[in-house]
């Protein structure tokens, strides 16, 4: 998988039941990062990864 479309990591962070505020928070990422992934997606097969990660993992 090389893309994430902004629909899909918006319909992630709904069944996950992540904020912009809690991933900013555990990630150690800036809000407006967060904000920008949600509006224009991600490409790339690391960073796919990594945010299939952030948007699966366990709330803590």
């Amino acid at each position: 998988m090389n893309r994430l479309s902004p629909e899909t990591i918006r319909r992630l962070m709904r069944q996950n039941r992540k904020t912009i505020r809690g991933v900013a928070q555990q990630w150690n990422l800036t809000m407006t990062r967060v904000r920008h992934v949600r509006d224009h997606g991600v490409t790339g097969e690391h960073f796919v990864r990594d945010w299939l990660e952030i948007l699966t993992a366990p709330n803590q």
